[in-house]
């Protein structure tokens, strides 16, 4: 193989590794990793005992999530998705709400949550779009507090893409 030959294959190989880390997140199968890392992990040592789990994808998201024990299985009670290289620093707002959960939750009587629809949120189209601008959207849906966030991996106006950037979630505290 001639020495262009390598310096080609060398950039397909890399464009292919930026394709990938750009690729946006497969929800239905993050929620079947949640799923399943929520059923392996093994039983708590009390009723409302909590621990945190993280799983990385091969395509560099990383899902945080937060749990409660009951008598029968690990509940989430926050979630928190990324990708390392499109975020720097972590929304307070997020942890702001799981730190009221926290303190709002009776861990002697934890509630019985139902694992929480992930969903694909568009990114807001309204205009001016600059380059790296972030944006985001908040919502409530079956007792959870949801957040996206994206940064405009584009350019101006019509030239914007966005890329999701953090996808986080809290129960809500009855």
């Amino acid at each position: 193989m001639s020495f262009v030959h390598r310096i080609l294959a060398g950039l397909v190989v890399l464009l292919a590794s930026i394709q990938a880390s750009a690729d946006e997140p497969d929800f239905e199968a993050f929620t079947s990793l949640i799923g399943q890392t929520l059923a392996a992990a093994g039983p708590g040592a009390y009723i409302g005992d909590r621990s945190e789990l993280y799983r990385y994808t091969p395509d560099g998201w990383e899902i945080q999530m937060m749990t409660v024990w009951t008598e029968t299985r690990w509940h989430l009670l926050a979630l928190r998705l990324h990708h390392p290289d499109r975020i720097e620093e972590e929304d307070g707002e997020f942890h702001q709400r799981y730190r009221r959960l926290l303190a709002a939750i009776d861990r002697d009587r934890v509630p019985d949550l139902v694992l929480p629809v992930l969903i694909d949120v568009p990114p807001p189209s309204y205009l001016p779009a600059v380059p790296d601008e972030l944006r985001g959207r908040s919502f409530r849906m079956d007792g959870f507090w949801y957040q996206a966030r994206w940064i405009n991996a584009g350019g101006v106006d019509m030239d914007a893409s966005w890329a999701l950037r953090s996808y986080e979630l809290v129960a809500e505290p009855d």
